[in-house]
C-alpha cells in the first residue's frame, strides 16, 4: 500500500524543500513558459505588496486625523464638527482589496509550479478559473489605480461644523497628514505602485493564460499518443536537476 496521501489530486509526498533552488525552478527545460511565470508572479506579488504599505499607512494616518481633529474641536472649542475624508479611505480600502486578491492568485499559482513542476493536466473547470480569475482581479486593481488616482490627484479633505478661523486653526494645529492628498508622499507612492503593479498583473495574466493553454494542447496531445511515445516525449522533456530522479507525470494523478 502507498504512503502518499493525494489532496485534490495533488500527491503530498512529491513536494521537496529543494523545489525552491533557483536551479530547479528556473531549470531551462522546463515547458510551457514556467520560468517566465515563476518569475512575473514573483515580481507582481511583490510589487502587489509594496502597493499595500503607503495605502495602510495613508489610510490609518487619515483615520487618525479625523479623531484627532474631532476630539480636538469638541474639547477646545465645544464644536461637533466633522472632517471629510472618505473619500481618500475608501480609495485606499480599494487598494488594499485588490492588491490583495492580485498577490494571493499568484502566490497560489507559484507554490503549485514549484511544489508541483511536473503536473500539467488539470480539470477543464479548474483552468477555466485559474485564467479567469486573474483575468478579473487585473480589471480590479485597475479600477483601484484609476479610483486611486482620481482622489489623489483631483481631491481633498475638509471640514464642516465650524467657522473658517476656527478651520485653519485646526488644520495648522493637525498638519500631517495634510487635507490635500497631492502633498502627502504615502498617497503619491501609492499610486505610482498602483500603476506599476497592474502593468505587472497584465503581463502576468498574459503568460499564466498562455502557459495554461499549452498545458491544456500538451495534455491532450499526450492522452492521444500511444504508450510507447509518451514515455519519449517524457524522457526527453526531463530536466536535468534533482527532480529529474522522479518519474515524469503527464497527466492527473
Amino acid at each position: 500500500m502507498s504512503s502518499s496521501r493525494t489532496v485534490w489530486g495533488f500527491d503530498l509526498s512529491e513536494p521537496r524543500w529543494s523545489a525552491f533552488k533557483g536551479k530547479n525552478m528556473f531549470d531551462k527545460r522546463w515547458p510551457h513558459l514556467r520560468r517566465e511565470r515563476l518569475f512575473a508572479y514573483q515580481l507582481t506579488q511583490n510589487i502587489s505588496i509594496g502597493a499595500t504599505i503607503p495605502a495602510t499607512l495613508s489610510l490609518s494616518k487619515y483615520r487618525d486625523l479625523r479623531t484627532n481633529v474631532q476630539q480636538y474641536a469638541l474639547t477646545k472649542f465645544g464644536l461637533e464638527v466633522e472632517l471629510h475624508v472618505n473619500d481618500i479611505i475608501s480609495a485606499n480600502i480599494l487598494t488594499l482589496t485588490f492588491c490583495a486578491f492580485v498577490s494571493s492568485i499568484f502566490a497560489l499559482e507559484f507554490i503549485i509550479l514549484v511544489l508541483w513542476p511536473r503536473r500539467t493536466s488539470y480539470p477543464k473547470w479548474y483552468n477555466r478559473t485559474r485564467m479567469i480569475l486573474p483575468a478579473i482581479m487585473t480589471t480590479g486593481l485597475l479600477l483601484a489605480a484609476i479610483v486611486d488616482t482620481i482622489m489623489v490627484f483631483r481631491h481633498s479633505g475638509f471640514i464642516t461644523g465650524a467657522s473658517a478661523e476656527v478651520q485653519e486653526q485646526l488644520t495648522t494645529f493637525f498638519f500631517r497628514p495634510p487635507l490635500k492628498y497631492m502633498s502627502y508622499p504615502a498617497n503619491f507612492a501609492s499610486v505610482c505602485f498602483l500603476w506599476i503593479a497592474w502593468v505587472c498583473a497584465v503581463i502576468t495574466t498574459i503568460l499564466l493564460i498562455i502557459g495554461v493553454r499549452r498545458e491544456m494542447n500538451a495534455g491532450s496531445q499526450t492522452r492521444e499518443m500511444p504508450p510507447a511515445r509518451v514515455a519519449q516525449v517524457s524522457e526527453n522533456e526531463k530536466p536535468s536537476n534533482e527532480f529529474s530522479e522522479e518519474p515524469s507525470r503527464l497527466s492527473t494523478p
